[in-house]
Formats: structure tokens, sequence, C-alpha cells
């Protein structure tokens, strides 16, 4: 099961004037500072982009006319208590944010990613291990060990750090609806080893 839940969270605000673009974005993007803040311990990290105001415009006559100005701000919530999960996106959605997930995520540390890393190698020797039984040789070694596409030449001995990809099992929510069911996902891993034989 994934360790948390990555949200998106904009505000935006049009105006005539760009003060006025800029102070409705300002206040929306407050209230949606409140409602995180108000949820803190369900958060681990919270990255907030910067309030960017442009012209709005639109094609008139074979030019652009500058019909008034966009306010936003889009912030990115790392929630990791998914039982008040569903809760912050409704504030979040009061507060006047458009909402774009959640995205679930494992934490590298996990050590689930160790446990599938281990299978791997694991694989890799019985593998080998037939490999030499059907041409009547014996495994003596390991000359070097790699991710794949990570090996840097032929010289290249000793572990490689490997990183586990990750892939959320089942499709997409239906776009009116925000599910909240943290979703299960499958971890796997890929390792090149290459191994030294010598005759039976």
């Amino acid at each position: 099961m994934p360790d948390r839940a990555v949200v998106g969270v904009t505000v935006e605000a049009e105006g005539a004037a760009r003060d006025d673009a800029y102070r409705e974005a300002a206040r929306l993007a407050g209230q949606v500072d409140a409602a995180v803040a108000g949820r803190r311990a369900a958060t681990d990290r919270v990255g907030g982009g910067s309030l960017v105001v442009h012209p709005k415009t639109r094609w008139r006559k074979g030019e652009s006319v500058r019909t008034g100005w966009r306010a936003a701000r889009t912030s990115v919530v790392e929630v990791v208590d998914f039982a008040v999960l569903g809760d912050l996106l409704a504030e979040l959605a009061a507060a006047g944010a458009a909402v774009v997930g959640p995205t679930w995520q494992l934490d590298p540390t996990n050590p689930v990613h160790g446990d599938v890393r281990t299978l791997a190698a694991t694989d890799a020797r019985r593998r080998a291990d037939a490999y030499a039984a059907a041409l009547g040789l014996q495994v003596t070694g390991v000359a070097w060990v790699a991710e794949p596409g990570l090996r840097q030449g032929p010289d290249t001995l000793g572990f490689t750090p490997m990183a586990a990809r990750m892939a959320v099992a089942g499709g997409p929510a239906a776009d009116d609806v925000i599910d909240v069911t943290p979703a299960e996902m499958t971890v796997d891993a890929e390792v090149d080893v290459a191994f030294t034989f010598a005759a039976v």
C-alpha cells in the first residue's frame, strides 16, 4: 500500500486590473494555506509556487488585445495520514481551489524496495545455476552487479545502487469523483549480473 498521497492544488482569479487579479488570487491562496495548516499533522511536505499574474488576451482584427488579467498559484501537498485526506480535499475545494489527484506514492525508504531487490538478485542466481547445470558448469563467483542501464564499463565491480520502479494498479477514477481510497501498488526491480563459471 502507498505511503503518501500527492495532491496538486491550484487557485486562479481574474480581474480587469492586474492588482485586482492578484488580490483575489492571494485571498484564495490564503484560504488554501489555512486549510493545509489546519491539517499540518497529516502532511509531510507542502511545495508552493509563486503567485503569477499574466495578461489575458484575445485575438481581434489581426492583433492580440488585452482583455484583463489572470493570476494563479499551484501548490503540491503530500498527505501521509489518509484518514483525513477526504476532509482535506473537501476543505481545499471549499477554499476555492482546483484539486488534482491524489497520486499515490511509495517512499524510497519503504522496506518493500529491499524485498524486491533481494528477490531479483535471488532469481538471477537461480537462473545462473540452472544455465550452468545445463552446460555442465558451475557458478564460481560474481564479476559485477548493476541495475539495467547503469553499468559504467567492462571493468565495473561491486554494486550499483538500485531503484525500484512503481506502477499503480488499476485505472483512473471517473472525472467527477475524487477517489481517496489508497490504491495498491506494484513494485518491481531488475538487476544485471555477470557470473563467472568453471567446468565441473
